[in-house]
């Protein structure tokens, strides 16, 4: 079989990209999404918790790619907390951000700090997102201290409230693995050792109200999908839309109290020899005001060698995909 081409799959992602028709997304119907409440479970631990939500998990992951987490624990103080460090960093002046601007040749660490309205990465497209947005992100070898930071006195308190969500996020879709592997047929600890040291990625997003001369064709995030194993999505307001295979159309998500919205990626769908949806999805701000999200984006330690899970592949259906890490399917080359 051969290796993993991340630079194919790069080209391959955006022709897709540009061939969707966004246009005339409609409010999403009551059953379009399932939520998948996992309180039971993390209250008495039982497997057959466990596996009432697994089942619902296995039809979202399946059918639609999409689906409302609720019964989380995480507490409404923290959602707050991060929300409102969100608003205050992006209530800073633009020349204040642009000093850990993301990507800047003197910070060795790619992929991390401020990210201004306009520019055309994350998705890569050919127009500018109507977004800005601070990103931090965890690896092995990678810590806190190695992302860029503001001075305390010009953003006081923003370091550790952006810490200390990342960790709850952490923690939680470190928690939520169970329910992924038996939602795969697997046995809980499945995915134990393939995420010792996770990967991910915080984004703290401000999208501004969109200028009038923005266009029908301009995107606060352009369609695309994500490249996780899943995303968990917090956002103060609508905005985000996601295509219903199910219906062939184009829906605006709702926002759900004390929920979270979750997506699986390209890594899980390839993961599960396209068993699991990866939904193409964008994001627009739908209100006169800014709106704010923090996606939290989680993936399997960036070298795990990531073979086609054994309850996906069969005789008459073979692996589509060779084993990979995420980082090869960035492109990112072991040792450098």
């Amino acid at each position: 079989m051969s290796t993993f081409d991340a630079e194919a799959k790069e080209r391959e992602l955006l022709a897709e990209a540009n061939s969707w028709d966004t246009s005339s997304p409609v409010p999403a119907r009551e059953d379009d999404i399932p939520t998948v409440d996992v309180g039971p479970w993390f209250a008495s631990g039982d497997r057959s918790d466990l596996d009432a939500a697994a089942s619902v998990l296995r039809n979202a992951l399946e059918t639609v790619g999409f689906h409302q987490l609720v019964g989380h624990g995480v507490s409404s103080t923290a959602v707050a907390e991060a929300l409102n460090a969100t608003r205050s960093f992006h209530a800073l002046p633009v020349e204040i951000k642009r000093q850990i601007l993301m990507d800047r040749p003197d910070w060795p660490i790619g992929g991390v700090g401020y990210l201004p309205v306009g520019e055309r990465k994350l998705p890569r497209r050919a127009k500018g997102n109507l977004n800005e947005a601070f990103l931090m992100k965890s690896d092995r070898g990678i810590s806190f201290d190695d992302n860029q930071w503001l001075p305390e006195n010009a953003a006081p308190g923003f370091r550790d409230s952006a810490e200390q969500y990342a960790r709850t996020m952490e923690a939680l879709a470190l928690r939520l693995l169970p329910l992924y592997a038996v939602a795969l047929d697997l046995e809980p600890d499945f995915f134990d050792d393939a995420f010792h040291h996770p990967l991910w990625r915080l984004r703290m997003t401000h999208y501004p109200p969109d200028p009038p001369e923005a266009g029908d064709e301009a995107f606060g995030i352009a369609p695309h999908v994500d490249t996780t194993f899943f995303t968990l999505l917090l956002t103060d307001g609508p905005g985000l839309v996601i295509f219903s295979q199910e219906r062939q159309q184009w829906i605006v998500a709702p926002v759900l109290e004390d929920s979270f919205i979750v997506n699986a990626g390209e890594l899980l769908r390839q993961w599960s020899n396209d068993r699991v949806l990866s939904t193409r999805h964008f994001a627009n701000n739908l209100s006169p005001t800014s709106r704010y999200s923090v996606p939290f984006f989680f993936n399997a330690t960036s070298d795990f060698p990531m073979t086609c899970l054994p309850t996906c592949h069969s005789v008459d259906n073979p692996p589509k995909y060779p084993t990979f890490s995420y980082n090869e399917s960035q492109g990112v080359v072991q040792g450098e």
